[in-house]
């Protein structure tokens, strides 16, 4: 059985939209082979996060930052989705702290609680800020400045 050239040509479309539909999503940070679990935090100020930031616990990277959007008309919070692709309980009074290092990247850190109970699929983390080391070196350099002032 002989296949015709157009058969061919059709084929190979086929494939290459395929391909990079699967592509175009791996370089937004999507992985179509790994679980998909997706838990919020709320922040009312992301600091630089950006989309495909990684979050951590103990060190460990347990998924990525999928999505950052307004909660309302007023910008009162940024609400931050976060694809987990590892099995691990969380539990309920966990938090998400916003981590930036010295070259000014920035990671998202969930510090686990001690609660029995662990969250689920689309369930919400409580968030904190932490201090960065930029801020503590400024707080620890007004004292000098404003003696050196007088």
């Amino acid at each position: 059985m002989k296949i015709s050239n157009e058969t061919k040509v059709g084929a190979l479309t086929a494939i290459a939209i395929v391909i990079l539909i699967l592509g175009f999503n791996f370089l937004k940070g999507r992985n179509l082979t790994e679980r998909n679990d997706r838990i919020y935090s709320v922040f009312p100020d992301i600091k630089g996060l950006q989309v495909s930031n990684p979050v951590y616990i103990k060190g460990l990277q347990v998924g990525k930052i999928s999505e950052m959007r307004e909660k309302d008309n007023n910008l009162s919070g940024i609400v931050v989705s976060i694809n987990l692709n590892k099995d691990i309980n969380i539990p309920t009074n966990s938090k998400a702290i916003i981590n930036s290092d010295l070259l000014g990247s920035n990671s998202l850190e969930i510090m686990m609680g001690n609660s029995t109970e662990y969250i689920g699929d689309g369930d919400t983390l409580v968030s904190t800020a932490k201090v960065g080391i930029m801020n503590e070196i400024t707080q620890s350099l007004n004292p000098a400045i404003s003696n050196i002032n007088k």
